[in-house]
């Protein structure tokens, strides 16, 4: 049997050891919580934000395929939307995987993602503008080259292949030019957002 004080003594360890564990479960949920992105503003959600990067990355490495068959100024150009569609889906992934799982490593791979995503974004929107201005200059096909039909129904003003080839091919750099440039915006929010979680950790 037991004396009094032994039982006090015993029930004030257990008490003990019961404030020891809840200090460190909070002390692990508020590491979780701060190795969480930095929200900007009330209407920013990173995650929200992940997934529209993610697919904006995935029209990028579609809109790829188009480009390797299409005859132009830069025949290797195709290859800048494949990478550059690749960096952009990791930096969404890791920006969602750090939502829902927050750590410190998965901060550190999120800000370096979006800010090499960023980087190539940019890289890449300088290479679209310029594709856009030589498509735009160069001179036309010649008498030679034989017409197509007029009985096209969409009164298309293209008179040989190589000008539909060409129009297409703008057409696609455009639309690239476009998801760049919203991706070059996500990817500004996300990484301002990530080395501000990373600073204030």
């Amino acid at each position: 049997m037991c004396s009094p004080s032994q039982l006090l003594l015993r029930r004030a360890l257990r008490l003990i050891v019961c404030l020891q564990l809840r200090n460190m479960s909070s002390e692990i949920a508020v590491s979780a919580v701060e190795s969480r992105l930095h929200r900007l503003s009330a209407w920013f959600d990173p995650e929200a934000a992940g997934v529209v990067t993610i697919l904006l990355g995935l029209f990028q490495v579609i809109l790829s395929v188009p480009l390797a068959y299409a005859d132009q100024n830069l025949p290797k150009l195709f290859i800048l939307p494949l990478v550059l569609g690749i960096l952009i889906v990791a930096g969404g992934s890791l920006t969602i995987a750090n939502e829902r799982n927050s750590s410190r490593l998965l901060l550190r791979g999120c800000a370096c993602s979006n800010v090499v995503g960023l980087l190539g974004a940019l890289l890449a929107f300088c290479l679209y503008c310029y594709s856009l201005s030589t498509v735009q200059s160069k001179e036309l096909c010649g008498p030679s080259v034989t017409t197509l039909p007029d009985y096209n129904d969409r009164g298309s003003s293209y008179g040989c292949p190589e000008e539909y080839l060409r129009a297409c091919c703008w057409s696609v750099t455009l639309l690239l030019l476009l998801y760049n440039t919203a991706a070059v915006l996500l990817h500004s929010l996300l990484s301002v957002s990530a080395l501000k979680a990373l600073k204030t950790d």
